[in-house]
């Protein structure tokens, strides 16, 4: 499946799992896949303008605080269910993967990540030993993947924005 196929099933996951408890997260996600369609619009243009010369537009064409923001509003509830917390990590970590991610957000996808580990670890102490151990493993997990690869993206971020000022100087 392709990147823009991807993104916007999980968009349609995430609305269509959030419609009932968290409209806004509905709402949010038909935006998203909105600007998604606009977005690949411009990106298949990018596309057959680029047949004629030898470089071939990346996905960083598609980023859009639009298309990320239904997954930040979901994991922003500190009540959100697992299950639309792990589809947001997952949604964040494949737009962070196919550079997608406006770098200002990154912040924003930092700070809903500390505030999900600490409502994980203050819900911890209300469940046996056995589920604590399983339910903190998947959220260490969950948190560690999409901060590693949010790392990578920060690191080679700058890097390319460090490359691209120093070739223009």
């Amino acid at each position: 499946m392709n990147f823009i196929a991807q993104v916007e099933a999980h968009l349609r996951d995430l609305g269509t799992e959030a419609r009932r408890k968290h409209p806004g997260v509905k709402e949010a996600s038909e935006r998203g896949i909105l600007e998604l369609r606009r977005l690949q619009t411009r990106y298949v243009a990018a596309v057959r303008r680029a047949a004629a010369v030898a470089k071939h537009p990346t996905t960083a064409i598609l980023r859009s605080q639009d298309v990320l923001r239904p997954f930040l509003l979901a994991a922003n509830y500190p009540n959100v269910s697992g299950s639309l917390m792990r589809k947001s990590c997952m949604a964040i970590q494949l737009l962070c993967e196919g550079d997608a991610i406006v770098p200002s957000d990154v912040v924003h996808i930092h700070r809903i990540l500390q505030i999900q580990a600490q409502v994980t670890h203050s819900h911890l102490s209300y469940v046996d030993s056995k589920s604590q151990e399983r339910v903190g493993t998947a959220a260490t997990t969950i948190v560690a993947a999409t901060t590693q690869t949010m790392t990578d993206y920060l690191f080679s971020s700058s890097s390319n924005n460090h490359n691209h000022n120093h070739n223009h100087n």
